[in-house]
């Protein structure tokens, strides 16, 4: 495994209708997280930005947990027209500019968008390889709220 790397601690999966896709899947995935909407700052490789409402859940199962987005049309979670998609896998990090660099260095990969914190500092990163693959460098300094969140707490 890359340096850094903490293994899979989540698959993203992309679906039209949020509340619809837990319905469906309540019977599998062992329990959902509440869902959450954030205000979510991306930003991109030539310094535009997007802004917009984000909703998300987290499957309570893990230690890699499935998280759903609801789909937003033109952005980085626009919709495929299938019922879900495989958006992302995510990884924890320490360092996400270090993590990120040894991604680059393999000459597979491209940043794709930043998630930003209000401050402007990342809070995460999506990567985008050759093949069509999206990685999520997740700051570890986050992975306690996330669990705690998943595990049907309140997420900081």
């Amino acid at each position: 495994m890359a340096a850094g790397f903490l293994g899979v601690a989540h698959v993203g999966i992309v679906v039209d209708d949020l509340e619809e896709a837990v319905a469906a899947t309540t019977p599998v995935a062992g329990g959902w997280s509440d869902i959450l909407e954030w205000d979510t700052v991306v930003r991109f490789p030539d310094g535009s930005r997007e802004e917009r409402p984000v909703r998300f859940v987290t499957a309570a199962s893990g230690p890699a947990h499935v998280k759903m987005i609801e789909s937003a049309e033109g952005s980085v979670w626009a919709p495929t027209g299938g019922v879900q998609q495989l958006h992302h896998l995510t990884y924890w990090v320490a360092d996400i500019e270090e993590a990120t660099a040894g991604l680059l260095a393999t000459g597979r990969y491209r940043v794709e968008a930043d998630g930003l914190e209000p401050d402007d500092s990342v809070r995460f990163r999506y990567l985008l390889n050759d093949l069509g693959l999206r990685i999520e460098l997740g700051l570890l300094a986050n992975k306690p709220g996330f669990d705690s969140w998943a595990a049907g707490g309140e997420h900081a």
